[in-house]
């Protein structure tokens, strides 16, 4: 709104002594300028207040957005500048610490990592979820070796790692013939089954590591056992599962990503090489001009993923383009092509099928 000025109609002389007159009389509210030099106030000015200096811009405060609000003298009056909205906000910082499941978050879908380990190792994660609160930590890209049934019988209700965990301990009643079975639940505790006598005793595990699927008698495992894989030996365990009507065994299986060559050279038969996972291939001699190219020696097992240079391969290898069957066990037609991969002198493995 513009504040108009008073039209003088005849000439307006203030005396010496009138001026004098009116040194102590006060001051009416709105009537005292704000600034008479062309300075801007020390402070933001009340929107509305006189000024005299039209056109005067004086900067205040902060927006929100990290830029001061504009107060402009425009007829006579201050008058205060809209803020702008920030575009795009600026996002929430992560906690500091690990923040507890169910605690409120700003912005859902936003994801926080800690150090911090959960029970199998691994660093924790949480996320924002759409009701504004965080979820239980948890640990997208980890993939740690399974988790093992504690050396000693734990305590019905005490803490557990992984829900549908079965670990059996010899009860030391000596009426009881049949382990006791505790099963770590849903609410992350364990559960004590109460298991009658046993009569024929309960079943034992295989000698040798059954394969997945295999028919097995409930009540079986879980089982350790070692799976061969391209890093070596490791733990694992099998668990006799009743899928519907059948009772089959459950492998875990385990992947090392990726082996090491050498390892790949090792397998001596096509079925050891399948069991190293897909880091490792079965190759098999092809159909060639030897003069050209030589055509590999013998069948065996090599890295699925090729080489370059000899200082990539393992000692006693070396890096060589070699003629094998592309169409082994595959219904094409062609019996050559070449591939490099990291052999022996002369192409061969160094464990004969």
């Amino acid at each position: 709104m513009q504040k108009k000025r008073k039209v003088l109609k005849a000439p307006f002389i203030v005396t010496v002594a009138a001026a004098a007159s009116l040194t102590g009389a006060m001051a009416l509210p709105g009537c005292t300028p704000t600034v008479s030099d062309g300075s801007c106030p020390e402070s933001a000015p009340a929107v509305g207040s006189s000024c005299e200096v039209d056109d005067l811009s004086c900067g205040y405060g902060d927006d929100g957005c990290g830029r001061p609000i504009d107060y402009t003298c425009s007829d006579g009056v201050w008058e205060q500048a809209p803020t702008a909205t920030c575009n795009p906000p600026p996002p929430p910082e992560c906690p500091p610490a690990l923040p507890a499941a169910g605690s409120a978050c700003a912005q859902p879908g936003m994801n926080c990592n800690y150090d911090e380990p959960l029970p199998t190792g691994c660093p924790s994660t949480v996320t924002c979820g759409d009701d504004a609160t965080w979820s239980e930590p948890y640990a997208p890209a980890c993939n740690p070796p399974p988790v093992e049934c504690p050396l000693e019988k734990p305590a019905a209700g005490s803490a557990c790692v992984q829900p549908g965990m079965r670990c059996p301990y010899e009860d030391a009643a000596p009426a009881l013939s049949c382990p006791t079975m505790l099963t770590c639940g849903d609410d992350g505790t364990w559960a004590e089954t109460v298991v009658p006598t046993c009569n024929p005793p309960a079943p034992v595990c295989p000698e040798k590591m059954p394969s997945d699927g295999d028919l097995c008698e409930g009540g079986t495992g879980p089982c350790p056992y070692e799976m061969m894989t391209g890093c070596g030996p490791m733990p694992t365990q099998a668990e006799c599962v009743q899928q519907k009507d059948t009772w089959s065994w459950q492998v875990a299986e385990i992947f090392c990503n990726p082996p090491p060559p050498e390892v790949c050279l090792t397998a001596a038969t096509e079925d050891a090489c399948a069991n190293l996972g897909p880091a490792c291939r079965w190759l098999t001699p092809g159909c060639g001009d030897a003069s050209e190219t030589p055509v590999l020696a013998q069948a065996g097992c090599f890295p699925s993923q090729g080489c370059e240079v000899d200082e990539a391969c393992p000692g006693g290898t070396r890096c060589q383009e070699l003629v094998i069957n592309p169409c082994y066990k595959q219904a094409c037609d062609a019996c050559g092509s070449t591939v490099k991969v990291c052999a022996p002198p002369g192409g061969r493995p160094s464990a004969s099928p």
